[in-house]
């Protein structure tokens, strides 16, 4: 199979998309469920204060269960949603480019004098 040089630059276009989509996603989710659990823990651990012994150590170690709990789930919905961004698009793309050139090729045969 030949490819012509439109669809070898869609090829590339699709693989950087792919690529950048992913990470620019997956680094822009971490961030977000990184701050959101760091200040779940800094409530959770300003709830220490007036603990001491036994207590602090078992609310402690629930803050830091709470933060690894928070952390797995992030992890498996940033993993999600930068697949997402980065796989659903391309074929979406693709369809779209050809149908645009079927209905160009299609009105432009209507265009074009009988023999």
């Amino acid at each position: 199979m030949k490819l012509n040089g439109w669809k070898r630059i869609g090829i590339i276009a699709s693989v950087v998309w792919i690529l950048g989509a992913g990470v620019h996603t997956y680094d822009s989710e971490i961030d977000s469920a990184s701050a959101f659990i760091t200040s779940t823990h800094v409530a959770c651990d300003s709830n220490l204060a007036g603990k001491t012994g036994d207590a602090y150590t078992t609310s402690f170690n629930e803050c830091n269960k709470q933060a690894d709990d928070s952390l797995a789930i992030a992890l498996n919905s940033a993993r999600l949603e930068a697949a997402l961004v980065a796989f659903v698009p391309v074929p979406l793309g693709w369809g779209f480019t050809y149908l645009v050139l079927f209905l160009v090729r299609w009105v432009k045969r209507g265009f074009m004098r009988p023999l």
